[in-house]
């Protein structure tokens, strides 16, 4: 059974004041001339009732929502169980929720569907906005921009023109490319954590093939094996990249779960790693530094990436910047024992 809300004029009759006051002194408005004993029983009978404020009265009194939103566009199956969204939302909610506001987490499975997102932000529902995989450009996202409605583009190749916080992406893959080319590998092969035609992968892909190319490394087509989010597809593209004739020396997983999969796919083969074929990923997880050996990757700050998002977005609220603020966020390499390198 749905229990039913107390309401302020039930408060107000309790104590003995009017609904006006118990309305304002619940919302805080400390310029309301109450002694601070009517003050306290109104906060006390609140309590004690079970008292609990609606959003949207709240909103109008504060002048707009409490709420943020982060909507995914199209999200792959593996969206929670992959690390990248929980940790944007870990930095996002330690930002956010130290202010006092919340987030609503919504899926899009259409990516040209934003009726969501205009409801959200014209019913004053969610303050404002983070984009996930969002495909710009999009006229209902440039419209509600244009009317000042905060809007934050996460990690977007391009953003035309819309506000946008991402992580260098380009300079990791290159990074990862030339640390392997360092080692004197010339036989590299690759594992996309997604098939190439995915908006993700394919500017990355671009960038390691082409970074390869102009050091004379070229990469024959049977040296790239597509995963699809999970470890258990990085091992199956392990073991087929091994069964070729004249496998790599050293393979690029384009995030740690694939190299996840690679590491098992080479245990179960018996080859070594890295003394047989070196291995670096990307993401820099939390078990990367735990597996056996120990994974060489590239360290992008995820969390760090929900923390600029969610002040970025929350600056947003109070003002609309001329110039669109566009940051990335830099990458690092992390050596450890899988390439070799260590």
């Amino acid at each position: 059974m749905i229990r039913r809300r107390v309401t302020q004029k039930e408060i107000a009759k309790s104590v003995g004041v009017s609904q006006t006051t118990v309305s304002l002194i619940l919302a805080g408005d400390e310029s309301l001339s109450v002694s601070k004993e009517t003050r306290e029983r109104v906060l006390k009978a609140a309590h004690t009732l079970g008292y609990v404020p609606q959003a949207a009265a709240r909103a109008l009194v504060n002048g707009r929502s409490n709420t943020l939103t982060l909507i995914l566009f199209d999200p792959h199956v593996q969206v929670f169980r992959d690390p990248y969204i929980p940790n944007v939302l870990t930095g996002i909610t330690e930002v956010a929720g130290g202010l006092g506001f919340r987030l609503l987490v919504e899926r899009v499975h259409d990516p040209s569907e934003t009726g969501i997102l205009r409801d959200l932000l014209k019913s004053g529902e969610a303050a404002g906005a983070i984009l996930v995989n969002c495909r710009v450009p999009n006229q209902t996202i440039a419209a509600l921009h244009r009317e000042g409605y905060p809007i934050l583009l996460l990690d977007t190749h391009d953003s035309h023109g819309l506000p946008m916080v991402g992580i260098d992406h380009i300079t990791g893959v290159q990074q990862a490319a030339q640390h392997l080319m360092s080692l004197g590998h010339q036989r590299i092969g690759c594992i996309p954590y997604a098939p190439l035609d995915h908006a993700h992968i394919v500017s990355r892909y671009e960038v390691f093939i082409d970074t390869l190319r102009a050091a004379g490394v070229i990469v024959p087509q049977e040296y790239v094996v597509n995963g699809r989010f999970d470890p258990e597809t990085g091992e199956a593209a392990m073991r087929q990249l091994l069964s070729l004739p004249t496998p790599p020396t050293a393979v690029f997983a384009m995030n740690d779960l694939m190299a996840l999969g690679a590491l098992r796919a080479c245990s179960a083969c018996g080859v070594r790693v890295p003394q047989d074929v070196a291995l670096v990923g990307y993401d820099d997880m939390r078990f990367a530094e735990f597996t056996h050996p120990a994974l060489t990757t590239i360290r992008a700050p995820e969390v760090a990436l929900g923390q600029r998002a969610a002040e970025v977005l929350l600056t947003l609220l109070d003002s609309q910047p001329t110039t669109p603020p566009i940051e990335r966020l830099g990458t690092e390499l992390v050596i450890r024992e899988s390439c070799g390198g260590a």
